[in-house]
């Protein structure tokens, strides 16, 4: 599908700026619950609201979790009106999956972005 230039300027507008975890949905629960990123915790006891993008108006997004020595680098990219396609380089070099294929797309949900990452869909909530 190919994008106006305004619908591509909405998106655009849309997506940059600083998003950070909101929510996560663990699809082997029951209820399918929301789990505030807050009580979502790794081993080591940081809570998933650590995590936090950055996109560009270049196409460019930052990542910064605890767990990098240093902030990831990568691109986006708008593949609909409600979706779009980010990479990084610490993904290169996997294998292709459907599990990387999920991880690398971004959907538009209830004005949030959310993205898969196996059996985990994480919602991440713009910051003003």
């Amino acid at each position: 599908m190919e994008l106006g230039k305004q619908a591509l300027e909405r998106g655009k507008d849309f997506i940059v700026g600083r998003w950070k975890a909101d929510y996560v949905v663990n699809f082997f629960s029951d209820d399918l619950k929301h789990i505030p990123a807050a009580e979502f915790k790794s081993d080591g006891g940081t809570d998933m609201t650590a995590l936090c993008f950055e996109f560009g108006a270049d196409h460019g997004v930052t990542v910064y979790a605890p767990s990098f020595t240093s902030p990831k680098k990568g691109v986006w990219s708008q593949t609909d009106y409600t979706e779009y396609a980010w990479d990084f380089e610490v993904l290169e070099g996997l294998p292709e999956s459907g599990f990387l294929d999920n991880a690398k797309k971004l959907t538009v949900y209830e004005g949030d972005l959310v993205f898969s990452l196996g059996f985990l869909t994480v919602a991440l909530k713009k910051q003003v």
